[in-house]
């Protein structure tokens, strides 16, 4: 396999690091194929017979793996396991575990291999998950294992940042390198992209009732940090860590937490179903080419069924929704669905958060987010695979909401080097002042030339969209060069209103 610079680079200092480490790599760079190589390597390097360990959170990241352990390995399928649900195989040189299935039985078949005098791999992909309770006890062979004992790991992860990282550290190793969303552009592993943040309002309902949670919330907030005040300044995860943990105390502040925590969740669930937000995108979906493909992410099921629902109204036979309250064979088929082009638009819940390959995707509307600035370089990762076209990425907020201080925390989460179009939303329209200037000024300057009310309307409604998607950041030449290849008297016109918008920017209209 042919790798990238920063591949190379990686496996230098996992090796180094006698074959264990994490990496902190954006979605997109290449951790699958980074961390096949690992294997073939350590083949080489290791002398004992090798056993391959990988495990994944979910179930459609383990058929992945088999996919490519074949594709790019050449593995036979009879060499390769897979321990989840119906499936419990065992002893196979390449076994693949859901995390789900394998936290009783994954030490165990290590500590097993081990004693047998075999070498072992283990490949932990989105190792962000296994700090949990639970999910660590997949490391419990790490506690009695020789320390010579001929064990490698590689972590993989685009933010493996956890409140307790020592739980994943001991026995994965440390982190050994970062590839961060800036150097992935410069390198142009990801596609280049612009990101939009739009701002959407509350309903005057909407609003009252978030003022009045907000009020109650403040109360409580306060009475706990009389008792606890180093949780004042905390950050934001650990912050949720230690709530949690008090309500589980037998303390006063005990009755406050579980308040707080549950007017927390009223207040996220009232900014994740605002009315703008299915409005917005509808928009979004509109403005953009018909023939591009789109992942729209929702946060909340229910949030997501309302905006398939609508969007399959206006585009029948186009549209498909994932979430994991649906079966795995129908969530399997809109997958299928999507990748072979048969739908073009895909609304989907956190279920389609990490790790799926998805290609051929031109946008992706982030209708509603967690606090997780890890969460949005997922999703931000599902449309960046890289590719010849400047991609868009929407993310939608409400104002004088949270969900303020949540965006800057996701754009500092996703590099400094982005272009970023700060819009709002209202009454359907995207609104941007400085555009509106330099709108104003390319419909004046047809106006000079060209009294002709039709065309002037045209104009605007193609400055409308050049907005939205982007295109009047184009450079000149793009913009002459897209009406001569224009294949309708309506694209050649689109363009030519571009190459105005673009030339009104750049101060030579």
């Amino acid at each position: 396999m042919t790798l990238h610079k920063w591949q190379t680079e990686c496996l230098e200092l996992w090796a180094k690091n006698k074959y264990r480490g994490i990496v902190n790599a954006v979605t997109g760079a290449g951790k699958t194929v980074l961390a096949l190589t690992a294997i073939e390597r350590l083949f080489e390097a290791v002398e004992k017979e090798l056993f391959i360990k990988i495990v994944v959170p979910q179930t459609f990241l383990a058929s992945q793996w088999k996919d490519e352990l074949k594709r790019r390995l050449g593995v036979a399928s009879t060499d390769i396991g897979l321990y989840c649900g119906n499936n419990k195989d065992n002893g196979r040189r390449y076994m693949i575990y859901v995390v789900n299935s394998a936290r009783y039985s994954l030490a165990r078949h290590i500590m097993s291999d081990l004693n047998s005098g075999r070498a072992v791999f283990l490949i932990a992909d989105e190792c962000h998950h296994y700090g949990s309770t639970e999910n660590k006890r997949i490391f419990d062979f790490y506690k009695v294992a020789k320390k010579n004992a001929p064990y490698f790991a590689l972590g993989l992860s685009a933010t493996p940042e956890i409140v307790n990282f020592d739980v994943i550290t001991t026995p994965l190793g440390p982190e050994i390198f970062y590839y961060s969303f800036d150097r992935a552009l410069q390198d142009h592993i990801i596609s280049r992209f612009i990101l939009f943040s739009i701002r959407l309002e509350f309903t005057p309902d909407e609003r009252e009732d978030y003022e009045y949670l907000s009020e109650r919330l403040s109360h409580y907030l306060g009475l706990i940090y009389k008792k606890r005040p180093e949780l004042k300044d905390m950050a934001s995860d650990r912050f949720f860590a230690q709530l949690r943990s008090l309500t589980a105390q037998e303390s006063e502040v005990a009755g406050a937490a579980r308040s707080a925590l549950n007017l927390m969740y009223k207040r996220k669930t009232l900014c994740n179903l605002a009315a703008e937000r299915t409005a917005c995108a509808l928009s979004i979906v509109g403005s953009l080419p018909a023939q591009s493909r789109i992942i729209l992410f929702c946060e909340r099921i229910q949030s997501a069924e309302i905006l398939h629902n609508a969007l399959s109204r206006l585009y029948p036979k186009q549209t498909g929704l994932y979430h994991s309250k649906m079966t795995a064979h129908a969530r399997q088929g809109v997958l299928e669905s999507y990748k072979l082009g048969a739908l073009r638009l895909l609304v989907c819940c956190k279920a389609l958060d990490e790790g799926l390959n998805i290609p051929s995707t031109d946008a992706g509307i982030i209708v509603s987010a967690s606090m997780s600035a890890r969460q949005r370089v997922q999703r931000m990762g599902r449309v960046l695979r890289r590719s010849k076209k400047i991609k868009q990425v929407f993310y939608l907020y409400v104002g004088r909401s949270t969900e303020d201080r949540e965006l800057a925390l996701g754009l500092n989460a996703v590099g400094s080097t982005l272009p970023i179009i700060t819009l709002r939303y209202m009454s359907g329209a995207f609104i941007h002042t400085e555009y509106e200037r330099l709108r104003k000024n390319v419909l004046e300057y047809v106006f000079q030339r060209r009294h002709d009310p039709e065309l002037l309307n045209a104009l605007d409604q193609n400055l409308d969209l050049a907005l939205i998607r982007g295109d009047f950041l184009l450079p000149e030449t793009i913009c002459r060069e897209n009406i001569q290849k224009g294949d309708s008297i309506a694209e050649r016109n689109y363009w030519t209103s571009v190459l105005y918008a673009a030339l009104a920017r750049l101060g030579k209209l």
